[in-house]
């Protein structure tokens, strides 16, 4: 169960060391999705938090009206959306959110990104069609139902995401599949490029094996694959494995990019080498 709470932030503009954005804003703290593998949990103010992830999610009622006020202060040109929350929680429909902070930095002319994994996007489309959304990047996925009830029990389907990537690219929305996190061995992306033919692009992220919980990943793969459990735990301590690993995957996803004739970019985090946090503490 998650605990909603209404609080009040002090700034809604925080400088982000990602190239997506002068800025970031997060509407909300926390996020109901509860994802095991989510980097969030390894953030240096969350990591500090006596909650555990997923059980609350801290509502900045009065983020549109920090917004109008910072915009004429700091005057930015474009910031990112979504760095340490999910912007599209359920909760939108009752708070609405995300609606005023988009219609915000439209009227004021400003382009923004979106990190995202939630369909209810789609539901944005009007909004997102004025000509300021640089860039959609999708998280998605496919994997056993009885492994998504380990990872991320309560995020949205995949096929309710896959739904929603189509609708926005059907309204020329630009939108990155964003495939992550791969699990060498588990993963089965052979299909992904013909599934969204339509995208320019598609991105994969390998599964952090540097993040604050992985022996808690680790235990919860080896639980649905019991097979696989000794590789994953080798993955943890032996570099080249780890790193011969990886290639099979960059391999694989060659192949499959040139026979769909279609981009794509993966992210492997490399051995052994701590999580480095380069989001903002989220200090509001």
């Amino acid at each position: 169960m998650t605990q909603y709470n209404e609080v009040k932030i002090a700034r809604i503009l925080n400088p982000t060391s990602i190239d997506l954005g002068e800025y970031v804003i997060n509407p909300t703290k926390g996020c109901e999705f509860c994802c095991l593998y989510c980097y969030v949990r390894s953030n240096k103010t969350v990591s500090r938090e006596m909650r555990p992830w997923g059980s609350y999610v801290d509502v900045r009622i009065n983020a549109p009206e920090r917004l109008e006020k910072e915009i004429a202060l700091k005057k930015p040109q474009s910031v990112l959306l979504g760095s340490t929350t999910e912007c599209f929680q359920p909760l939108e429909k009752q708070y609405g959110l995300m609606r005023q902070i988009l219609k915000i930095l439209n009227k004021h002319g400003i382009f923004y990104s979106i990190l995202t994994r939630s369909p209810l996007i789609a539901e944005f489309v009007p909004i997102l069609s004025e000509g300021f959304c640089k860039k959609i990047y999708f998280t998605i996925n496919t994997m056993r139902d009885d492994l998504k009830m380990s990872l991320e029990p309560r995020s949205p389907a995949f096929e309710q995401r896959f739904e929603a990537i189509d609708t926005l690219l059907a309204h020329k929305i630009a939108v990155v599949p964003y495939f992550s996190p791969v699990f060498p061995w588990i993963s089965d992306f052979k299909d992904v490029f013909q599934r969204f033919s339509q995208a320019r692009q598609i991105e994969f992220e390998g599964l952090n094996f540097n993040l604050i919980n992985i022996e808690e990943i680790v235990r919860a793969l080896g639980t649905v694959y019991p097979d696989l459990k000794d590789r994953y735990i080798r993955l943890l301590s032996d570099k080249d494995f780890y790193e011969a690993t990886w290639e099979l995957v960059r391999k694989e996803l060659v192949s499959l990019s040139i026979k769909a004739k279609k981009s794509y970019n993966i992210y492997i985090h490399r051995f052994g080498d701590y999580f480095k946090n380069k989001y903002a503490d989220d200090r509001r």
